[in-house]
């Protein structure tokens, strides 16, 4: 330790701007705390810093540097905690000197930028929060945009689901979406942009709101930890409304009830903070003034909880598909291994709207390279994937088709009088359909159709190949793939219950890899308007594992 302790001393004495006005010294905790003073380049003025320096130190604590500057005065400038540390991230170094170098660089460029410049960052940084337990447990709440203005000082309630329980740590959190908000007469104004699956979750409970003109924040970033300090943004009328929620809830005394407070951050933005208050225990209380009696709040701690926006934008902010894919009314034929990871893919990048058809049996074999899960047992697959679909994306919208479009609509119904016509009409309704079902038969009737977009996704035994069309008529090209060109080797293929349910031979990775490659080439494709989207086959390569070769048509 000393050692160490002495190398930090010296690497910091050494430092071009940088002088130490409290030498480092060991903590209790293993930890080497001491003090700075940086100077600001081409001036005489200097900065403090309080420095602490971590064990693990030069490597990262958890996810967080493990050096930190702080100083309590420069609270008001930007990307600074609430404990007066800077706000910084830096690259990795396992070299002890070199680590500190960046870290006093990155330092020197918090001052330049924030002290300095006084520089405003473009994104919105959220109010500063610590979350703390009601009676030992934490909350949190779900929310998204609503079309909807609300004004000023307004007040009303609102109604939230509970969803699956969780650990915030070491302490069970309990977890909840905010379906829709109502006035303090409890008629509906506006409710939260989720898939009809979110909307219609059971067991609603009640809420109560205030939306405020300001952000209940203290030096413009740090959310108000006390409720005298919320007084002056809430309205008389808002604290009589809560006079009234909690009397009309006697009943119910000691049971927690969220209490959202929203406020605009931008123009076409609002967010959601909520605290957890305690029926019968409202930390309000009324005075006299001038004749008149008001409401005010008492001085009393806030018990915030967790509240997280997960509109559209936000969910899949990090990433989705082609807005031509996304936006479109999409069919799957054929939810087994390909199928059902297409789904899913397609419902972790965006898409909102998803029906499904199959006529197959979900079994425990399936799991092991397909979208399902074990503990569901053995069900409709389109039925027990719309589930997991909806378990995915609070905002996609699954139908489940009749089976009879693999059969009775399709190979009974040709050659009626205008049966072809009736499925394509009703087959026009998608944008698109991505056909993973390998029914050539199936593949031959669909083909023959004028469809919008019609994609067909194929894999050889051993997930050689995957063969992809996606142009119309495209029948005599696919089977010529399979029959001519292809070296589909059936003899070797999985026979789980006898001769008469074959199947092919594939890992989970095997079949993902190639699906997801294909996806991607698709996605590709529809992002540019001035590429064409062809029919290509996606070929492995067993001598060279990084070969998967693209062939177009």
């Amino acid at each position: 330790m000393d050692r160490r302790l002495n190398l930090i001393q010296q690497i910091f004495s050494e430092l071009n701007g940088i002088s130490i006005e409290i030498p480092f010294s060991s903590d209790s905790e293993f930890n080497i705390i001491g003090k700075i003073k940086v100077q600001i380049e081409s001036t005489e003025e200097y900065l403090s810093f309080d420095v602490k320096i971590y064990p693990e130190y030069p490597l990262k604590r958890m996810e967080h540097e493990s050096i930190t500057f702080s100083n309590k005065d420069y609270m008001l400038y930007g990307h600074v905690m609430g404990d007066g540390s800077i706000c910084r991230h830096t690259s990795h170094q396992t070299d002890l000197k070199k680590k500190i170098e960046i870290d006093i660089n990155s330092l020197k460029r918090w001052i330049w930028k924030y002290y300095l410049n006084k520089d405003n960052d473009n994104h919105y940084e959220h109010l500063i929060l610590q979350p703390k337990e009601f009676k030992e447990n934490h909350f949190s709440f779900l929310f998204t945009e609503v079309d909807y203005t609300f004004n000023k000082n307004q007040f009303g309630f609102f109604e939230y689901s509970q969803i699956n329980n969780g650990l915030y740590y070491d302490k069970v959190i309990f977890n909840h979406v905010i379906q829709e908000f109502r006035d303090s007469s409890f008629t509906k104004v506006s409710e939260c942009k989720w898939s009809s699956a979110v909307k219609q979750l059971p067991h609603k409970n009640i809420g109560i709101y205030v939306f405020l003109d300001n952000p209940p924040a203290r030096m413009g970033k740090f959310i108000i930890n006390n409720w005298a300090d919320l007084e002056s943004l809430v309205s008389n009328d808002a604290f009589t409304f809560l006079y009234g929620v909690q009397k009309n809830n006697s009943k119910l005394k000691g049971n927690p009830i969220p209490f959202l407070i929203g406020y605009s951050i931008s123009e076409k933005e609002i967010h959601w903070q909520v605290a957890i208050l305690e029926i019968g225990k409202f930390p309000i209380e009324s005075y006299k003034e001038d004749k008149v009696w008001k409401g005010g709040f008492v001085d009393e701690d806030i018990t915030w909880g967790i509240t997280k926006n997960c509109s559209y934008d936000y969910f899949f902010g990090r990433g989705k598909l082609a807005e031509k894919i996304t936006k479109s009314k999409i069919l799957i034929i054929g939810v087994g291994a390909i199928g059902s990871m297409v789904a899913t893919t397609f419902a972790r990048c965006g898409c909102t709207s998803i029906d499904v058809v199959d006529h197959d049996i979900k079994e425990p074999e399936n799991v092991c390279r397909s979208e399902y899960s074990f503990l569901t047992g053995i069900c409709n697959k389109p039925d027990d994937l719309s589930n997991e679909l909806f378990s995915i994306s609070p905002f996609i919208d699954v139908g489940i088709i009749n089976a009879a479009m693999f059969h009775v609509d399709t190979k009974v119904s040709q050659g009626l009088i205008n049966s072809t016509h009736d499925l394509q009409r009703r087959l026009l309704h998608y944008d698109i359909i991505i056909d993973c079902s390998t029914d050539n038969d199936l593949l031959y009737i669909l083909s023959k159709l004028e469809l919008n977009r019609y994609i067909t996704l194929s894999i050889t035994n051993n997930a050689k190949e995957l063969v992809c069309s996606v142009e119309p008529n495209s029948y005599n090209w696919v089977m010529n793939q399979y029959e001519n060109v292809l070296d589909n080797e059936l003899e070797d293929v999985h026979n789980p219950n006898g001769c008469w349910n074959p199947t092919f031979k594939a890992s989970y990775n095997d079949i993902n890899t190639l699906v997801q490659f294909a996806i991607k080439h698709i996605n590709l494709k529809m992002l540019d308007d001035s590429k064409s989207l062809r029919n290509f086959v996606l070929k492995t390569n067993v001598e060279d594992i990084f070969s998967i070769k693209l062939d177009e048509f």
